[in-house]
């Protein structure tokens, strides 16, 4: 019980904290955004709201997985508990779907900032076809992976004889009967497969993008060259964010094959890559400087409160001591120099 309880703690805390990061990185891409960035901001409020409904379901869901040789146990701890097996099902469906809609979302950003370099900003519309066309394979991947749902009394079953220890009556069990049916197949191999070539694609574009930054800056502005850099910098950092996803899978596939089991390892499967969403919104909040200042100063405001009557009494005060204050620094001046005419 007080491993559930830890568990809901810790999703509900990463939940919270990645909802209000990513709802500031949405204001601050909508209304702060610079000239220089005002159509890639699509991209960073597609990044901000995908984050932002991962955080959400991560907490509504709490999930934990249990490997069953060639079927898997899916135990919800969350609210979703609450609406029944569809919805937690569905809602874990859309987790695993925004997160292949996020690494789709990364080498759409590289190929931004290499295009913009050779051929100026595209338009709007262009950016949201595209990202419309990059979200299809993740939509796919939601559809399909709803046919996997076994039956939730089939699973039960199936942890009962595997597992007789666990106390899961407080929770929703939900799963997949057979892993080697076609779309459970289809559903493993578009979470892992396009990982690769993703990634591939990501380094070949940061490779082209490093290379005219280098080369073509003679028609580029200090300001705007900064910014193509510091918005480089934060997309090789959100790059790197998906290898907790691995640590999760390899806690998945060690288990699966018998080689270790224990309910510490079943949570950490979900629980080892559920800080992303946190991580990428302070990526972006920290490395965009516009949206770094703007976070400042709104912090400055809040701690530090300038009254507005003594502002002004002071800035008064101020003024006519340092009026004479300058004409009595001319005067000495004007003393101490010889007269030499």
């Amino acid at each position: 019980m007080i491993g559930v309880i830890i568990l809901l703690f810790y999703y509900t805390a990463l939940g919270t904290i990645g909802i209000i990061l990513n709802t500031l990185l949405l204001y601050l891409s909508i209304f702060r955004s610079p000239s220089q960035i005002k159509t890639y901001r699509i991209l960073i409020i597609n990044f901000a709201l995908t984050d932002m409904f991962s955080s959400f379901l991560m907490m509504f869901i709490a999930p934990r997985i249990i490997p069953l040789d060639f079927a898997m146990a899916h135990v919800f701890y969350g609210l979703c508990h609450y609406t029944g097996p569809f919805i937690c099902y569905a809602s874990y469906s859309s987790l695993l779907h925004l997160f292949i809609h996020s690494m789709w979302s990364l080498l759409l950003s590289f190929a931004y900032r290499n295009y913009i370099l050779s051929s100026g900003p595209p338009s709007n519309l262009k950016v949201f076809l595209c990202g419309l066309v990059i979200y299809t394979p993740s939509f796919i991947q939601l559809i399909v992976f709803m046919f996997t749902a076994g039956d939730p009394n089939t699973i039960m079953n199936m942890l009962k004889i595997k597992f007789p220890n666990y106390d899961l009556d407080i929770t929703t069990i939900t799963g997949i009967t057979d892993a080697l049916s076609p779309v459970a197949i289809f559903s493993i191999l578009n979470l892992t497969i396009p990982v690769f070539p993703i990634y591939s694609a990501i380094l070949i574009f940061r490779r082209k993008i490093l290379k005219k930054l280098g080369e073509n800056t003679e028609h580029l502005r200090s300001e705007t060259k900064l910014i193509h850099k510091q918005l480089l910098k934060a997309l090789t950092l959100q790059a790197c964010l998906p290898f907790l996803f691995t640590g999760g899978v390899f806690l998945f596939y060690i288990q699966a094959i018998r080689l270790i089991s224990h309910p510490i390892l079943e949570c950490l499967i979900c629980a080892i890559p559920a800080p992303i969403p946190i991580l990428s919104s302070i990526i972006s909040l920290y490395h965009i400087r516009p949206y770094r200042q703007a976070l400042l100063r709104l912090f400055t405001r809040i701690t530090i409160p300038i009254p507005q009557n003594e502002h002004h009494s002071s800035a008064a005060g101020l003024t006519p001591k340092y009026k004479v204050s300058v004409l009595s620094l001319s005067r000495l001046h004007r003393l101490s120099v010889p007269n030499n005419s």
